[in-house]
């Protein structure tokens, strides 16, 4: 289908995380897919937990990943007149009513199901409640919900474009509540998400509904509500769940990560991110891992995403960043990565001391990185060694005899070698080992404790191609000093 409209609803009652950005990721490749319409809408009719700083901190995050809105952000909050119209066309069909049974009521009512085995389901003894006794629960401060009536006979079927047909009878369904009363205006009703949903999705004219599995079992009651508010009936798309490593489901831990913590923390980049997401749940044609937004949005199919669940692997995405990190462009990675470190504060000072030798050095470990976050340990060579701080092993390496001997031989290669760079660097161990007859390890180890005080790191022949020969002096020097 060409031109679908679709839409990413959020509760602004938290940050985004792994599951919100790819259901907003999928609904926004499949509008651009079908050149169509990408609606947002915020769904904050929670109106105790509903805040204001997240749905701004949602609308930032999408911008950040390039998920941009077509149209909205549409608030519920400011919709509550239109839920009562459209309440109100229920009650003229006859098909809602007033329950008051209470929550201790309920609670207790599904509890004894679970013992006896049965669905959890309303009873819908409230549609024949006498009058005596709504005055009697009334008296007693009880506030009412409207509930819907399920009246169907058939099992109600959902047409899933992922799962194909699901059937559901109606009889494990039971009435449900659609309305409830507004804790701040006792006098008035608020929806609850079945109500909400159906008409803004039915006035907003959604053509595909995509969304997660864990609402497959609500789709039946939707399709009950657009059908008496005389919607047509949107698709439904019904995503696989994400879980973890193990095939576990999904650990609180990861649910809770948000874009921020992927891409100002741990410092992915958003491209990589929305890559890796678009694999988790659905399956390229041709089988390529690697895709900018721009190929995921000329490949992405609905009908290609996949029933099973979708399996997080924390190591696949740092694969998937690190192939995003060699393949862009060289300008773009410098810029990414300096503005990463830039945003380390104070932390991030001492490696733009030296700013002429930074470029270089990012060059030199681009392809040893999987994400920016590892930028402040592989860039450390740039730092002056703090030959105070020694791990132990580069301490014994430090005490051996012939460490001394082949920084001061180092150094009396400075007046002699003229070259530069890389061949700075093969002149220089050439000329020690034939002067001192030191070799192998006992050779290039002090050169690099000396260079950077640390016993690994980038190949010293390339870290000697950053550095200008007073800066390698300068380091050979105050080695020799400790």
């Amino acid at each position: 289908m060409s031109g679908a409209r679709v839409r990413f609803a959020p509760s602004p009652t938290g940050m985004l995380h792994i599951g919100n950005i790819r259901t907003a990721l999928f609904n926004f490749l499949y509008a651009r897919h079908t050149i169509g319409q990408f609606i947002l809408r915020i769904e904050d009719t929670d109106l105790e937990r509903s805040k204001q700083e997240y749905a701004d901190a949602i609308m930032k995050d999408l911008e950040k990943l390039g998920l941009q809105w077509d149209e909205g952000p549409i608030y519920q909050s400011k919709r509550f007149d239109i839920y009562s119209e459209h309440l109100k066309k229920l009650r003229e069909q006859g098909k809602v009513y007033e329950c008051y049974c209470s929550e201790q009521e309920l609670a207790a009512r599904r509890k004894e199901a679970m013992i006896a085995k049965k669905a959890p389901r309303y009873d819908n003894r409230c549609r024949t409640i006498s009058k005596a006794e709504i005055e009697k629960k009334k008296a007693e401060g009880i506030k009412p919900t409207i509930r819907f009536k399920v009246e169907e006979a058939e099992p109600i079927l959902v047409e899933d474009l992922i799962r194909g047909d699901v059937r559901f009878p109606p009889d494990e369904i039971g009435d449900f509540v659609i309305m409830r009363t507004n804790p701040a205006k006792h006098s008035e009703f608020i929806p609850t998400f079945h109500m909400s949903v159906c008409v803004d999705d039915g006035l907003m004219k959604i053509s595909h509904v995509i969304r997660g599995e864990d609402h497959l079992s609500n789709t039946p009651r939707h399709i009950l509500l657009f059908k008496a508010f005389g919607f047509e009936v949107p698709k439904f798309a019904h995503l696989s769940l994400i879980h973890g490593p193990g095939g576990e489901p999904l650990s609180k831990r990861l649910t809770s990560v948000s874009v921020r913590d992927f891409v100002e923390d741990q410092g992915y980049m958003t491209d990589a991110l929305l890559n890796y997401l678009a694999l988790l749940g659905w399956s390229p044609k041709e089988n390529r891992e690697i895709l900018d937004l721009n190929h995921l949005i000329a490949e992405f199919d609905v009908a290609n995403c996949i029933k099973h669940p979708a399996i997080f692997n924390p190591e696949k995405l740092d694969w998937v960043n690190a192939e995003h990190l060699r393949t862009t462009s060289e300008t773009d990675y410098i810029e990414r990565a300096a503005s990463f470190l830039k945003s380390g504060g104070e932390r991030a000072v001492p490696f733009f001391v030296n700013a002429k030798f930074l470029e270089k050095s990012l060059l030199l470990i681009r392809n040893d990185i999987h994400k920016f976050q590892e930028l402040w340990d592989r860039l450390n060579f740039l730092l002056e060694p703090d030959f105070k701080s020694l791990s132990d092993d580069a301490k014994i390496i430090w005490s051996q005899p012939e460490t001394k001997t082949v920084l001061k031989s180092a150094l009396s290669a400075f007046s002699e070698l003229k070259s530069e760079g890389e061949a700075f660097f093969d002149d220089l161990t050439k000329f020690i080992k034939e002067k001192t007859q030191v070799k192998g390890k006992s050779l290039f180890m002090p050169i690099r404790l000396a260079m950077t005080g640390q016993i690994h790191g980038p190949e010293m022949k390339k870290v000697f191609g950053v550095f200008d020969r007073a800066t390698i002096q300068k380091r050979f020097e105050n080695a020799l000093k400790f």
